[in-house]
């Protein structure tokens, strides 16, 4: 009787143990979560967290590269092609508003910047910053759509320091 106590007991604790070890992902609930977890996983780089958090046929939109993409695949390879010209991006959300399935942003864009300018003049190791916003929908937890709005432009506008005093360029 005493070995069917022991042998009772052992079970229950190993199954109780086993329950503690296995851990179960953090469900996300709200939709603004969802979307600060896809630019999340923009920030690091991490396609397959984009691939988890995209619906099957996502649309990703960014208006001032003339880029639409459809399907992680295509959502990815953006992403990439922007870790080749800019590899420390950050995209920082700086507000954010959620009603029903919308999530407005507004958001800040920082990197080091190789690659051509506005008019195809090589640029090599330059600080880039600009301002932007975006609108994403959210369907099942998932990103289903999301557009970005950017003033290109404003990303390689010189600092006002690095300005010559007098130039014409110059803001009082």
């Amino acid at each position: 009787m005493k070995t069917c106590s022991y042998a009772a007991g052992a079970l229950a604790a190993v199954s109780l143990l086993a329950c503690a070890v296995e851990k179960k992902p953090p469900v996300v609930e709200s939709g603004k979560a969802i979307v600060q977890a896809y630019v999340d996983a923009w920030n690091r780089h991490d396609s397959v967290a984009i691939d988890t958090l995209l619906a099957p046929n996502a649309v990703h939109e960014d208006f001032a590269q003339n880029f639409r993409g459809r399907g992680s695949a295509q959502i990815v390879k953006f992403m990439r092609q922007t870790v080749v010209t800019q590899p420390d991006f950050k995209w920082e959300v700086t507000n954010s508003i959620e009603e029903g399935r919308e999530v407005a942003l507004e958001w800040k864009w920082t990197a080091t910047y190789s690659g051509p300018d506005l008019k195809g003049n090589p640029i090599t190791n330059r600080r880039i910053s600009g301002r932007g916003a975006s609108f994403a929908e959210v369907e099942n937890r998932k990103v289903k759509r999301i557009t970005d709005y950017l003033d290109l432009a404003s990303l390689f506008r010189y600092p006002r320091e690095s300005r010559a005093k007098g130039s014409k360029s110059e803001i009082s």
